[in-house]
C-alpha cells in the first residue's frame, strides 16, 4: 500500500524549475560560487542560468507566503523587490553579464513583445471584434474616470493633475508590469526627459498599490451583490438579452480546442511573426508621422491581423499555447531584472509610505470601478460584474492579478473580459501613454 503511494507523493514534492529541491541548491551554489570568485564570463551563456537560477527560486518562495501571494503579487513582486536588494550584493562583472543579456541585447524588449503579440493572437477571434460592441467602451470610460478621479485628487492635494495621471493612474490601468508599467517606462523615456529606471519604480509602486486596492474592493463589491441583489448577476455580465455580447460571453475560447502539441517549427513561426511584429511597429514609428511608440503601433497591426482573421486558426492556437510556457519560464527572470535595473527600492518605499500618494491610488481605482460600473449599465451591464471584469481588471497587475480579482470577487466566470480588460484594455492604455508623452516634465 505504501509502495503504490509513493509516486504520488514524488509528484507532489517540492520543484523548482523541474528539479528536486536538492538539486537546485547545488546548481544555485555553484552560480553563487561562480560569481563570488569572478568566474562568471560575458555572454547569454552565463547571463541565462544566472537569472533562472535566482529567479525561479525567489518566485517560488513568494508564491508560498499565505498573505504576500493573496494580495501583494506573490512570487512575481518578490522577486523584483529582492532584486532591488540583490543589487547591492552581486557582484560587478556578473551584474554586467546580466545587463548586457537583459538590456543591451533587449531580452525584456522580445519578452514584451511575447506578451503583446501572443496575448491578442490567442484571443477568441470572435470575443475581440465583439467586444467593441460594449465591453470596450465600458473599459474606456471606466479608464477616463480612473484618470480623472485621479488627477482631480493628485490637484486637490498639490501632487498636479497630469502628474497625478501619468505616474500613478496611467500605470495603475496599464495592465500590471510586463505588458504595463515596464512598456510605459520606455514609452516615457523616449520622450529623451529621463531613462526608463528613473520612471520605473513611481510606476511600480503605483502598480503594485493599486493591485492590492483591486482586490480588497473585489471583495467589497462581493459583499454589495449580497447586500443588493439588483446590483449583480452572480456572474453574468448581462442584465438581459444583449445578443452581441451575450455571444461573446458564451464564445468558445482558444483553449476549449483540440490541444496544440509545440514543435520546433511551431515555435519557430511564432518567433519568426513576434519578430516581424516588432519591425512593424518600429518602422511604423519612422514612416507615420504621429508620435506613437512602437509597442502601440505593434498592438494595432496584431489586433487588425487577429479581427480580419489574416492568420489561420492553427497560429491563434500555437500562440495559446506558447504563451503560457514563456511566461512561466520567462517573467521570473523579467522580474529580477526589472527590480536589478529599473527599481529604486528607496524611492518605492518612499511613495508608497506618501499618504497623498496612497489617496491618489486609492481615487483611481475607484474612478475605474465608478466609471465601468456606472457607464456599463447603458448596454445593459450588472453594475457589480461590469465594475470587476471592466474596471478592476484594469486597475489590477494583469494575469495574475485577474485571478485574485475575480476570486477575491467570487466571479471566475468573468475572466473571458477578465483577459480583454487586461490585454487589448492595457493595450490601449499604453497608445493613450504615447499620445500623452507631450505632458511629461
Amino acid at each position: 500500500m505504501n509502495q503504490g503511494r509513493q509516486p504520488a507523493m514524488c509528484q507532489d514534492e517540492t520543484r523548482i524549475l523541474g528539479m528536486q529541491v536538492k538539486y537546485y541548491l547545488i546548481a544555485l551554489a555553484i552560480c553563487v560560487i561562480g560569481m563570488a570568485f569572478g568566474f562568471v564570463g560575458k555572454g547569454m551563456i552565463f547571463a541565462i542560468p544566472l537569472l533562472l537560477i535566482i529567479s525561479h527560486g525567489l518566485t517560488k518562495i513568494g508564491d508560498a507566503i499565505p498573505i504576500w501571494k493573496d494580495w501583494v503579487g506573490g512570487g512575481v513582486t518578490l522577486t523584483m523587490f529582492a532584486g532591488a536588494i540583490l543589487v547591492k550584493f552581486i557582484p560587478e562583472t556578473a551584474m554586467e553579464t546580466i545587463k548586457n543579456f537583459y538590456v543591451v541585447d533587449d531580452f525584456l524588449v522580445f519578452t514584451i513583445g511575447n506578451l503583446l503579440i501572443c496575448s491578442i493572437m490567442g484571443m477568441n477571434r470572435k470575443v475581440l471584434a465583439k467586444a467593441a460592441v460594449g465591453f470596450l467602451p465600458t473599459v474606456l470610460a471606466g479608464v477616463v474616470c480612473a484618470y480623472l478621479f485621479g488627477g482631480l485628487v493628485g490637484a486637490l492635494l498639490g501632487y498636479g493633475f497630469w502628474d497625478a495621471i501619468l505616474y500613478i493612474s496611467q500605470p495603475i490601468m496599464g495592465g500590471g508590469m510586463g505588458a504595463g508599467a515596464i512598456p510605459i517606462s520606455k514609452i516615457y523615456a523616449s520622450a529623451g526627459i529621463k531613462d526608463a529606471e528613473a520612471y520605473l519604480s513611481m510606476l511600480v509602486a503605483a502598480v503594485v498599490l493599486g493591485n492590492i486596492i483591486s482586490i480588497i474592493l473585489a471583495a467589497v463589491l462581493n459583499k454589495l451583490g449580497e447586500l443588493r441583489p439588483g446590483l449583480t448577476g452572480n456572474g453574468q455580465l448581462v442584465t438581459s438579452a444583449n445578443p452581441a455580447v451575450q455571444s461573446a460571453q458564451s464564445a468558445p475560447t482558444a483553449a476549449a480546442a483540440e490541444p496544440v502539441n509545440l514543435t520546433a517549427e511551431s515555435i519557430g513561426m511564432i518567433l519568426v511573426w513576434i519578430g516581424a511584429f516588432i519591425i512593424l511597429g518600429n518602422l511604423a514609428r519612422k514612416v507615420v508621422p504621429v508620435n506613437i511608440h512602437p509597442y502601440a503601433w505593434m498592438i494595432i497591426f496584431a489586433c487588425a491581423a487577429k479581427i480580419l482573421n489574416l492568420f489561420p486558426e492553427k497560429f491563434a492556437q500555437t500562440a495559446k499555447a506558447y504563451l503560457p510556457k514563456y511566461v512561466a519560464l520567462a517573467m521570473p527572470p523579467i522580474m529580477l531584472g526589472v527590480g536589478l535595473f529599473y527599481t529604486d527600492i528607496e524611492q518605492f518605499v518612499a511613495s508608497i509610505s506618501n499618504p497623498v500618494f496612497v489617496l491618489i491610488c486609492l481615487a483611481t481605482v475607484i474612478g475605474a470601478v465608478l466609471g465601468a460600473g456606472l457607464f456599463g449599465r447603458l448596454f445593459k451591464f450588472n453594475f457589480v460584474e461590469s465594475s470587476m471584469a471592466a474596471g478592476l481588471c484594469m486597475a489590477n497587475m494583469g494575469g495574475s492579478g485577474d485571478l485574485a480579482v475575480l476570486s477575491a470577487g467570487k466571479r471566475m466566470v468573468l475572466m473571458p473580459f477578465a483577459q480583454i480588460s487586461s490585454r487589448l484594455g492595457g493595450a490601449i492604455v499604453m497608445i493613450i501613454a504615447g499620445a500623452m508623452l507631450s505632458l511629461l516634465r
